[in-house]
């Protein structure tokens, strides 16, 4: 049976590490995921931003150096499939420059889902606001509800 992919952005993970606005929803996405077998993608980008987000809560004092070290191991170890090569990066920025967007950060993640033709979750909503009528496998954290 072919493998089904969902592709989740940082902060979806970041939100079930650290308590914010969106973190019961993420963690009920993520397990509602899981229940339907869908297998994790992201660019590999979504490490590097986990750690700067991951370092930047202990610069602000919002979380403590240990906490940031049993955090990062967590979310190290979410099963994501991670795509990188430069088809993919030139995509990334090609779809950047579609959508008038001001970096191309996001974009890589809409190149995975583009590329692997499944729904991409964000937790950024002007993102979602952004390019979802041109980008319909796109969707909102905030527009999650448990029975989906």
């Amino acid at each position: 049976m072919p493998t089904s992919y969902v592709v989740l952005d940082s902060g979806i993970l970041l939100a079930t590490a650290q308590t914010e606005t969106h973190t019961d929803s993420a963690k009920m996405l993520l397990k509602h995921l899981s229940k339907q077998n869908k297998q994790f993608a992201a660019p590999i980008l979504l490490h590097y931003e986990v750690v700067a987000v991951t370092r930047k809560w202990v610069y602000r004092q919002i979380t403590t150096k240990k906490d940031a070290q049993r955090i990062l191991e967590q979310l190290f170890e979410y099963p994501v499939k991670f795509y990188h090569d430069k088809a993919l990066l030139r995509r990334g920025y090609e779809l950047a420059t579609l959508y008038d967007r001001p970096t191309a950060y996001d974009a890589q993640y809409l190149a995975v889902a583009e590329r692997l033709s499944c729904n991409f979750w964000t937790i950024d909503e002007r993102l979602f606001n952004a390019v979802h009528e041109q980008f319909s496998n796109i969707h909102w954290l905030g527009n999650f509800k448990s029975g989906e």
